[in-house]
């Protein structure tokens, strides 16, 4: 076989086996027409808010849906140290447990439902207003992709909530 028959048949076999994943930052469409977002802190409330208005889905208090963050936390680690013992690396983690409760029942339907994310990067003691910079867009990034996370997983509850619309 030629070498170009063989690169495009090996594109093909990888585009095929990544049909099932979605971009990052690509979310799926909530049935709810609005939803109430309970227990976030308002930097996670203002980027769902930001997530779900291309989809149409409102958030507001009287929504007969309601999104309840149980637990949202942050940690810091070093992850890594240099020769000096100084911190070379730090790792940070965000993650939340949130669960959907209809208004009107206060039935829950869904069980907890956990989301975390992980990132690391470089640290130098030597830069630190650098570093900082670093450190708040990847502050930025785990916000984002919990944000995107948490509106897939409200989609799909909806799903099987909502009846699809005929």
């Amino acid at each position: 076989m030629k070498p170009r028959t063989l690169l495009i048949l090996a594109l093909s076999l990888v585009l095929a086996a990544c049909s099932g994943w979605q971009l990052r930052g690509d979310t799926q469409n909530p049935r709810f027409e609005s939803v109430t977002l309970v227990g976030a802190s308002a930097r996670l409330r203002y980027n769902v808010e930001r997530g779900l208005a291309p989809s149409g889905t409102l958030v507001h208090s009287q929504s007969p849906y309601i999104v309840n963050i149980i637990d949202e936390r942050w940690n810091r680690r070093t992850a890594a140290v240099d020769e000096r013992g100084r911190a070379a690396e730090r790792e940070l983690t965000y993650e939340i447990v949130w669960q959907l409760i209809d208004r009107k029942t206060n039935a829950v339907l869904n069980p907890p439902r956990h989301i975390m994310a992980i990132r690391s990067f470089a640290y130098s003691p030597d830069n630190v207003t650098a570093t900082s910079d670093e450190e708040y867009l990847v502050e930025e990034d785990l916000f984002d992709d919990i944000t995107y996370r948490l509106i897939n997983q409200i989609a799909d509850a909806s799903r099987k909530i909502v009846p699809k619309e005929e």
